[in-house]
């Protein structure tokens, strides 16, 4: 009798041992370290196609995966009230679509500069915004210890883009990437804001799947106002093997999924040290053959301290906050 149980018996210890705590940070370090994979996909579809296009296909693919989701919540689905579908629509503008395309926007732009690191590390700014925000919308309340952290996490940002040299005040070259890239992580990070009301009150499967669908018509529109849509009937076989890693595995529905896996059972503070893998993993993209750019980065002396600082402060920012603020990931 025991014997024929056994099998049972060791799924149900299987699935208890996946419920612990001590396996949910190695989930999100593993989703943080496929956003940073991602880069390298991403960036290599800028070379063929329009940014605007890429985001919508990708998130059309993004949708096709999950629709099994959207169809077997659909009659909860059809009771979303309006107030909520406001949410929805401006957490799909802000994050979806105008993040993702600011982003792509910056990754394309640093090819010129051989810089995979930077717009990528740029996004570790997101927690800077998302409690900034949180002051504003949802009235947390702001204390010395943020404000001088904050402004240490800018001062790292900014050895990370133009080192110890002076910035130019135009709009091109790294100026224009820093630009893009930050604008992204606040985009990113007011999406954080818009999940958290969202999550409320609808399960995050759901606030997934709709996220991906609203994206698809969003996208589409900027595509044609921005000039840059795309046959994706010449697409490349390499091009449509890259959308379906970046949907499926690196940056859409399988990241997301697994890192909110992890989240259910980790503690923010922790998550903030989980989440490391992201810059680890994106350096050593950069400094190796697998940069997409072609010849490893070097990374400067600046460069190395606007790391640590930026990584330091965050960290700070972080377990000051983790009682109130939700880690800002979701693309």
């Amino acid at each position: 009798m025991a014997k024929n149980n056994l099998p049972q018996e060791l799924h149900y210890k299987f699935r208890l041992f996946m419920k612990k705590s001590t396996i949910a940070p190695f989930l999100i370090m593993f989703a943080a370290a496929l956003w940073a994979v991602d880069g390298i996909f991403r960036t290599k579809l800028t070379y063929s196609i329009p940014v605007a296009s890429i985001i919508f296909f990708e998130h059309l693919l993004g949708f096709i995966i999950l629709s099994p989701i959207f169809i077997k919540n659909w009659r909860w689905i059809k009771k979303i009230k309006f107030s909520q579908w406001k949410i929805f629509i401006l957490m799909t503008l802000v994050s979806s679509v105008l993040g993702t395309i600011l982003f792509t926007e910056a990754l394309a732009k640093s090819f010129v500069n051989n810089d995979f690191i930077t717009p990528i590390l740029l996004q570790k700014l997101q927690p800077v915004f998302v409690v900034l925000m949180s002051a504003i919308f949802l009235k947390e309340k702001l204390n010395f210890k943020f404000i001088l952290l904050a402004i240490c996490a800018l001062f790292g940002s900014y050895l990370i883009s133009f080192g110890f040299a002076p910035v130019q005040l135009s709009l091109q070259g790294k100026e224009l990437i820093y630009v893009l890239a930050v604008g992204a992580a606040f985009c990113w990070g007011f999406g954080t804001i818009l999940s958290k009301k969202a999550l409320n009150d609808i399960e995050f499967p759901i606030v997934t799947v709709l996220r991906f669908l609203m994206a698809i018509p969003i996208a589409f529109v900027f595509a044609v106002i921005m000039h840059q849509t795309y046959d994706f009937t010449q697409i490349a076989q390499a091009d449509l093997l890259r959308f379906l890693i970046i949907a499926g595995v690196t940056g859409g529905a399988g990241a997301i999924f697994i890192y909110y896996k992890g989240l259910q059972n980790t503690q923010a503070k922790v998550s903030t040290f989980a989440e490391l893998s992201f810059p680890i993993v994106s350096i050593f993209i950069g400094i190796t053959a697998l940069n997409p750019y072609g010849a490893p980065q070097s990374i400067t002396i600046s460069q190395i301290s606007g790391v640590a600082i930026l990584l330091t402060s965050i960290i700070l920012i972080s377990l000051n906050s983790n009682k109130s603020i939700e880690k800002p990931v979701v693309k």
